[in-house]
């Protein structure tokens, strides 16, 4: 079934998506997941800095 969620394409050089690779396959993941991951991680970090910012 196909998603209603917006896509990207995201392009990497040969030596940092051999990196990603070996992290994801650490984490028993697959690259797209482990990047989902990490972008979640910096949105979530980026809300929580704006929100501090906006109560002092």
């Amino acid at each position: 079934m196909p998603t209603k969620k917006p896509r990207t394409t995201v392009t990497f050089e040969p030596e940092d998506h051999e990196e990603l690779q070996r992290w994801a396959e650490e984490e028993f993941r697959s690259v797209p997941q482990l990047i989902l991951a990490i972008v979640k991680r910096a949105l979530i970090e980026r809300r929580e800095r704006k929100q501090k910012e906006e109560n002092k």
